[in-house]
């Protein structure tokens, strides 16, 4: 959290955007300077008034996949303008080496089947960096890639 933040990027956790019907369970927005993590367990109906609560496996997981866009955005050279780009040489060998078949399935046919196919490529790197759990290699790579 103190990597994202380090970036200028607003934190937010449990927003009133996540009270949104069919909110995610995060996102980062490069126009809006924004990255939301809703937390599982959050008490829903709130808005502004939502504290942060203890954090399950999965919001830590949400976090580490959108903390990779972050990265993902940091690559291109117009450094931080939503257009994502790829961290490690071959995403979709690093996705096939931490994710089982049934989630690039999901990835592919239904999570972002909508998308174009550079889309669900970043999406595959960014469940699979998730997947790696080390925050402290994430932490480098945004020190790395965004400053």
């Amino acid at each position: 959290i103190s990597a994202v933040r380090s970036t200028g990027i607003q934190f937010i956790i449990n927003g009133p955007m996540c009270d949104e019907p069919d909110a995610p369970m995060g996102y980062y927005w490069a126009y809006k300077n924004e990255f939301v993590v809703c937390q599982e367990n959050r008490v829903k109906g709130l808005g502004h008034q939502q504290k942060e609560v203890r954090w399950t496996a999965e919001d830590l997981d949400t976090l580490r996949h959108e903390a990779h866009h972050v990265v993902q955005d940091c690559m291109n050279q117009n450094y931080r303008d939503g257009e994502l780009g790829a961290v490690y040489s071959d995403p979709i060998q690093l996705a096939k080496n931490f994710l089982s078949t049934d989630t690039l399935s999901w990835i592919i046919n239904e999570g972002y089947a909508k998308e174009d196919d550079h889309t669900k490529v970043m999406e595959m790197e960014a469940f699979a960096v998730a997947a790696m759990n080390d925050p402290l290699e994430q932490v480098r790579d945004i020190q790395k890639f965004c400053f």
